[in-house]
């Protein structure tokens, strides 16, 4: 259970998001809350959001509402990072043709290079271009590599806290607090 404890529902949300309530972006810090939480336990495990509020303020409209925006601000990030994800690889191959035609040219020139006479400066410039070919390479090889992970993380995780059940209940007693995942934002100057 993640749970976010509000003194309003508003406090939920960017204040400066001029959008209908539904579609309105998370506060950051809430945003950042919910993904950090969720990332601190397997994808596999099911875990739900909990949502305090004044007794005032809970109601099964507003819960509706606030499982809307949630879903609706994570499919939009999760849309993002899919978005992030296809320029990565779409970079990653350009900078692949770009240092693979780079290297074959630094090759070419070191075989050109071969056909002369052995000297150091001939030698010293052959390893430099086999040496400055091989880096080119470094850049696509780390994008298909490593480079693609942490998008796919970040967006797994977002498509989990689409799925994850959201409910509202009444603010709980100081005393009632439990050791799971508790979300108080921050008060404001």
């Amino acid at each position: 259970m993640i749970e976010l404890e509000l003194k309003s529902f508003l406090q939920l949300f960017d204040s400066f998001d001029p959008a209908p309530f539904h579609e309105k972006e998370l506060n950051q810090d809430a945003e950042e809350y919910l993904y950090n939480a969720v990332d601190e336990f397997p994808l596999q495990k099911p875990l739900e959001i909990m949502i305090y509020l004044p007794s005032a303020e809970v109601s099964a409209e507003l819960e509706t509402d606030l499982k809307e925006a949630i879903k609706n601000h994570f499919s939009y990030k999760r849309l993002l990072a899919e978005i992030e994800l296809k320029r990565l690889l779409y970079q990653g191959r350009k900078n692949f043709i770009i240092a693979l035609t780079f290297l074959f040219l630094c090759l070419l020139v070191i075989r050109l290079l071969s056909a002369f006479e052995e000297s150091l400066v001939n030698t010293l410039f052959s390893e430099g271009l086999l040496i400055i070919g091989w880096v080119a390479m470094w850049e696509p090889v780390h994008i298909f590599l490593y480079g693609w992970w942490p998008i796919i993380h970040k967006r797994n995780i977002y498509e989990k806290i689409v799925h994850m059940d959201v409910y509202v209940g009444k603010r709980s007693l100081a005393g009632e607090r439990s050791q799971r995942y508790r979300f108080t934002p921050k008060q404001a100057p």
